[in-house]
């Protein structure tokens, strides 16, 4: 525990001895600001599905940072007016920026949605077999005249085939431990 308080500390210590050291200069800012503009229109792009063309995103941070720029020159805020110029001057890296990071989350979304898509048919197969070798149990103990453990692998099938519109992993589960008992 007394570790990770120290790297804790140490990391908000660097934070605060970065701020310090850069706190009047207009890049840093324009570079935090930016850095949030980014992030932010890239996460409501992705995660929210909030439809921002590259454009729109131009228009925002080409807007925003003349917002800033305008507000600096208002206060004779001379760090906010050089924030904002550098954000206006920077708008279309910015924009080409937050296009690249939105693709690399939406290809990592996509990559996690066909692995959760591969786990599920995989559970599925799984839930078919069971299902299928349930069944062949149930024949083979009616065929030598074992009518207990046959009647308990047709009901272990039955219920198995109406599982399977179920989540195919509370059927898997429910597959081995079912499957477990009429071994028994």
């Amino acid at each position: 525990m007394t570790k990770i308080k120290k790297v804790v500390t140490q990391f908000f210590q660097t934070i605060a001895a970065t701020f310090k050291a850069n706190y009047t200069k207009a890049s840093y800012w324009a570079q935090i600001i930016g850095s949030v503009l980014v992030i932010g229109l890239a996460i409501a792009t992705v995660f929210f599905n909030v439809s921002i063309d590259t454009n729109t995103v131009l228009l925002i941070i080409t807007g925003v940072g003349a917002l800033l720029a305008f507000w600096g020159v208002i206060t004779d805020n001379s760090i906010l007016e050089d924030t904002g110029n550098t954000i206006k001057s920077n708008s279309n890296v910015l924009a080409s920026t937050e296009q690249t990071v939105v693709e690399a989350l939406s290809e990592a979304q996509a990559k996690i949605t066909a692995a959760n898509s591969a786990a599920a048919s995989q559970a599925e197969a799984q839930a078919s077999q069971a299902v299928v070798a349930a069944y062949s149990q149930a024949a083979s103990a009616a065929a030598v005249g074992d009518t207990a453990t046959a009647s308990s692998a047709a009901a272990l099938a039955s219920s198995l085939v109406a599982d399977s519109d179920s989540n195919a992993q509370s059927v898997t589960e429910t597959t081995s431990e079912s499957a477990s008992q009429v071994a028994e």
